[in-house]
């Protein structure tokens, strides 16, 4: 098998796709590494996030903003709420439906975790002037934003 040269192949640095999902997995990889020692994931994090800026909101809410399946996003709740950083309580609208709410030991471990993630993506994305940064934000708001307004249905597979 032939050693990586440091470069990538045109053939794949020509794939804007492949560029973009790789810039995520990296993203992803260094902050779950930064967050071990608030003993926390990437996705619990996100779900943190959602919570912070939210009086609540449902698992079944959740799992569609993450694109889980809603039963990985039982299991991240019982572990954030094992921690006590969310609780969970029966909405009075609707039995069958779960509110999640974050706690204020929650809302702390998130301003951490934030913190490393904001770390995170200033050393991913130093290569980048302040202005070059906000376009490239913005030009992947404007790609995703037809996405989202699809209340972030799974893209579905061609067959």
């Amino acid at each position: 098998m032939a050693e990586p040269t440091g470069e990538l192949p045109a053939g794949l640095a020509s794939v804007l796709g492949f560029q973009l999902s790789k810039c995520g997995w990296w993203l992803e990889q260094r902050l779950e590494e930064e967050l071990e020692p608030l003993e926390i994931r990437v996705r619990h994090f996100l779900v943190l996030a959602m919570l912070a800026s939210s009086t609540t909101l449902s698992q079944q809410e959740m799992a569609s903003y993450l694109l889980l399946d809603p039963t990985l996003m039982v299991g991240l709740v019982d572990d954030l709420e094992a921690r006590g950083l969310c609780e969970r309580t029966r909405d009075p609208g609707d039995r069958r439906r779960y509110a999640v709410r974050i706690t204020p030991a929650g809302r702390d471990v998130h301003r951490r975790a934030r913190a490393l993630a904001d770390e995170v993506g200033a050393e991913i994305f130093a290569p980048l002037e302040p202005g070059e940064l906000r376009l490239v934000a913005d030009a992947v708001g404007r790609v995703m934003q037809p996405f989202w307004a699809t209340q972030a249905v799974r893209p579905r597979r061609k067959p």
